[in-house]
């Protein structure tokens, strides 16, 4: 049984790390006896949550970027989806990391990519997603992952319900070094 101290800082940290455990003064053998005792759950190596933690419907994502680091960044179809731009329910997390990432994980779907990691990118609660325009940008980019339809109706959808605009997708599309692959397909993607 731990104290009640302790139970509302893990309660409000929702899905965290050991190293994180560590940080609010919980050690590793504290968690482990806390998971024995099913007062933790373990979702994963060194990945736990407090089973009456108030979690967003994004836990998801929160786990991935707990799996892959601050390196990473929830993307691609499951950032489409997220912003409501793909009607396809993704069957993996799709998470944007470094070249050299690389992982045997069921459930997720990584896009290695060179494009920087700290830009158009936001923090939520918990993880970190790409925005919008950069969704589209790299929908685009990797039309042959995500499906051109999937990419273009995106696109078009992000437009039209005012989500961007052709001057914010273009200065996105400057930032990240994308402005040919923009201009190549903004005939067919502006109505």
């Amino acid at each position: 049984m731990m104290d009640r101290q302790l139970e509302q800082k893990l309660k409000r940290l929702g899905v965290f790390t050991l190293a994180q455990g560590k940080a609010t003064g919980i050690s590793q053998q504290d968690i482990s006896r806390l998971v024995a005792a099913k007062d933790l759950v373990r979702l994963g190596r060194g990945i736990y949550v407090h089973p009456k933690a108030s979690l967003d419907k994004d836990v998801g994502f929160q786990v991935a970027y707990s799996k892959f680091g601050q390196d990473s960044a929830v993307g691609g179809l499951s950032a489409l989806y997220h912003y409501n731009l793909a009607e396809q329910v993704p069957g993996e997390i799709w998470v944007v990391v470094p070249p050299g990432k690389r992982t045997r994980m069921k459930g997720y779907r990584l896009i290695r990519t060179k494009t920087r990691l700290d830009k158009e990118i936001m923090d939520e609660k918990g993880y970190r997603i790409v925005t919008v325009e950069r969704a589209v940008l790299e929908a685009l980019k990797f039309i042959t992952k995500i499906g051109e339809r999937t990419a273009i109706k995106a696109a078009r959808e992000s437009l039209a319900q005012r989500k961007t605009t052709e001057v914010k997708l273009g200065r996105a599309a400057k930032e990240l070094k994308l402005e040919a692959l923009l201009a190549k397909h903004l005939q067919v993607i502006l109505p």
